[in-house]
């Protein structure tokens, strides 16, 4: 079930919601009710979804009580290997088979990918990490812990969120929302609404077409139209659903930590990746970008302590464009913006500056050539794009630019950039105005009435199949 579905919207939220405050009295009895609707979401995904989150819940909480967080931290990315790249690398193996003519090539897994896999294994990495650390200890209470694993509003694609921060929520959930708190909350979930169904999918409609495929497009201008096109669709999808999900959440007294800050703001790819899927860049950053410098520092020595940066952006980032997905498009994006990053850092460190309008051009060129690769199907479209890209193929015929000027998304790009380029994007930026303007609220409300009647045609969340 899809959270821009009617029947999430119109017949889960307010059952769930509205059960949830008359049926439940204490905050426990509160958070088992989260822990059941939580598992109630999911089994509507697939009912062979749960065990492998159950399982590697109970694994979890386990490896942390007996300090064998070693063997949670394995389980956790042995599924994560199987059910997500298992099948790419032996597709690759493969390959190299037939090319070399070694013989029969290995078989693949029919396994589906269950919903939210690589939020809810980061979220238990995380979680044995900090026990590692010691950062608290570990949790006394598998039903708390489940909860938090489980819950509903962040399991199918985040935020990914700290279990500390979470779960001492759980012993404070309100007996009941004040009017301020649950105008709030329909705030966040209208702007998440219109920046799913009016821009983001409408966008998507042309990218889904046979214009964005191997012949369907040519020339300099259609390349950049869809790249651009890309960019925004991609940023409204996330960011609506991530609006979404916190006002969801908040329904129930929950804060879920923020994931976008204006990102196409940013003047430089250090401060990108501070403002785009926040909670993934700070879990890397945490969990993988210090511990690596720490150790690259070690080997290479003081003296070269910019060579350990370097390595750790390089490594840190190829392995964020691999947990976006099993394709060789993911690993290069990635790879590329671990190039960006030292680039930008070795720049800081010789204190190079350029003129800041240089340099916000720069960057934001940069950051939609790492989209084009980022949006790559297969290579042969990366290949035909990028000559495309580069002017190899023209400017484009007038009757496919003429097309593209008429298209709906044309027009979702004319509202939707302008409104990216306003640092007013974001709901946590826009709720204390909305709610201040009588005015406001009532096209707020009026937007959200028409994303309602025309969300049959709402395409899936694109972060969710990550």
């Amino acid at each position: 079930m899809s959270i821009t579905s009617h029947s999430f919207l119109l017949l889960f939220i307010p059952l769930i919601v509205g059960s949830y405050y008359w049926l439940t009295k204490t905050p426990r009895q509160k958070m088992f009710f989260l822990l059941a609707a939580s598992y109630f979401f999911y089994a509507l995904a697939g009912l062979k979804m749960i065990p492998a989150l159950f399982g590697l819940s109970l694994v979890t909480y386990w490896a942390g009580r007996t300090n064998r967080t070693n063997i949670g931290i394995l389980s956790n990315l042995a599924a994560l290997i199987l059910f997500k790249y298992w099948n790419f690398g032996i597709e690759n193996i493969n390959l190299l088979i037939s090319s070399l003519h070694l013989g029969s090539t290995l078989g693949l897994l029919k396994l589906g990918l269950p919903l939210g896999l690589s939020f809810f294994t980061f979220k238990h990495i995380g979680y044995l990490l900090d026990l590692q650390q010691k950062r608290y200890s570990s949790s006394t209470d598998f039903w708390a812990f489940a909860t938090y694993s489980a819950y509903f509003p962040q399991v199918s694609a985040g935020p990914i969120s700290n279990f500390k921060e979470t779960s001492s929520q759980f012993d404070k959930l309100p007996d009941r929302l004040t009017n301020d708190q649950f105008l709030s909350c329909l705030i966040y979930i209208s702007l998440g609404l219109a920046k799913k169904i009016l821009i983001a999918d409408t966008i998507g409609e042309l990218l889904a077409s046979s214009v964005n495929q191997v012949g369907g497009f040519s020339g300099l201008i259609p390349a950049w139209y869809l790249v651009i096109a890309y960019a925004a669709q991609l940023y409204f999808d996330f960011s609506g659903y991530t609006d979404m999900a916190l006002g969801v959440s908040a329904l129930f007294g929950i804060r879920l930590p923020q994931n976008f800050n204006n990102p196409y703001l940013a003047a430089n790819p250090g401060e990108f990746w501070e403002r785009w899927h926040m909670s993934l860049s700070t879990w890397f950053r945490y969990y993988l970008f210090f511990p690596l410098s720490r150790h690259y520092l070690r080997k290479f020595g003081s003296e070269k302590r910019e060579w350990a940066q370097y390595t750790a952006n390089l490594i840190t980032m190829s392995l964020i464009g691999l947990w976006h997905g099993a394709g060789w498009n993911f690993i290069l994006w990635g790879f590329y913006h671990g190039v960006y990053l030292n680039i930008g850092a070795w720049r800081k460190q010789r204190n190079l500056t350029i003129p800041n309008f240089v340099e916000r051009g720069f960057f934001l060129l940069a950051i939609l050539l790492g989209w084009a690769l980022f949006m790559g199907s297969s290579m042969d479209y990366l290949v035909h794009l990028f000559k495309q890209l580069f002017g190899f193929g023209g400017l484009g015929s007038f009757e496919l630019v003429t097309s593209l000027v008429k298209d709906n998304s044309f027009l979702a790009l004319i509202f939707g950039i302008p409104i990216a380029f306003s640092g007013l994007t974001e709901a946590h930026n826009l709720e204390g105005r909305i709610r201040e303007r009588r005015l406001s609220l009532a096209l707020l409300g009026a937007v959200a009435a028409l994303c309602i009647l025309l969300i049959d045609k709402a395409g899936g969340f694109i972060y969710i199949q990550f």
